[in-house]
């Protein structure tokens, strides 16, 4: 087999990989099978230097990938088992569909994330899963991990809720300063992330656009169309 063609061979193997996104075994794995075979001389080099190549390429994927969402101090430790982050609200506080009553299992305490007027985003832990409400009655609950593989995974978890979908309500990795809704008539509004959570209402009257996430520098990590949600 002449060089060209070893190196043609491990071109494609490292298409592939770049593809598949292996672990770094596998792309061992792969240089051991190839580093067996009798190369014409000259061809060893350029079999080097191209392995080399793939496994930086490998571990550039694999950096890229851990970085593209880091979560929330706050949510991170409530995911971990610590206290629900927010201000925690007293019973005379906590909606009414939150409150215990007869074959309801209440959580033991709530918190309040952010804010939008009389809007609110709420935290709580139940039955050993994590919870979170959006406005006057609606809640989810999920497994901490499913929590956190997605914010690492998407930046941000949106919930549209109410009538005609007229509030958008969010969990944001630590990318998020605040968000911000534009419209085709009138100023943008936006509001604040607090503890990796935000609220955000939306004027269908006024044509909204886009919800964009913004970092502390005001640059858009994170854009969602509100063109195909319009009722």
């Amino acid at each position: 087999m002449d060089p060209a063609s070893v190196e043609n061979a491990l071109r494609e193997r490292g298409q592939t990989i770049a593809r598949m996104y292996p672990n770094l075994s596998e792309v061992q794995a792969a240089v051991a099978r190839t580093e067996g075979r009798r190369h014409p001389r000259g061809g060893r080099r350029g079999f080097a230097t191209l392995a080399t190549g793939l496994v930086c390429l490998l571990l550039g994927a694999a950096a890229a990938t851990a970085a593209t969402g880091v979560l929330d101090p706050a949510l991170d430790a409530f995911f971990g088992g610590g206290d629900a982050p927010g201000e925690a609200l007293p019973e005379t506080r906590v909606p009414t569909w939150l409150q215990p009553a007869p074959g309801f299992n209440a959580p033991d305490e709530v918190s309040l994330l952010a804010s939008a007027g009389s809007e609110h985003l709420y935290a709580y832990r139940q039955s050993g899963s994590i919870c979170f409400g959006y406005g006057g009655h609606v809640g989810e609950c999920r497994s901490p991990g499913e929590w956190s593989r997605e914010l690492e995974r998407d930046r941000w978890i949106l919930r549209p809720v109410g009538k005609a979908e007229a509030l958008w309500f969010g969990l944001v990795n630590t990318e998020f300063a605040s968000v911000r809704v534009e419209y085709t008539e009138g100023a943008p509004e936006e509001v604040a992330v607090t503890n990796g959570g935000f609220v955000a209402a939306i004027d269908w009257a006024r044509g909204p656009q886009r919800l964009i996430g913004l970092d502390a520098s005001g640059q858009g990590v994170a854009s969602r169309s509100l063109v195909a949600a319009s009722p």
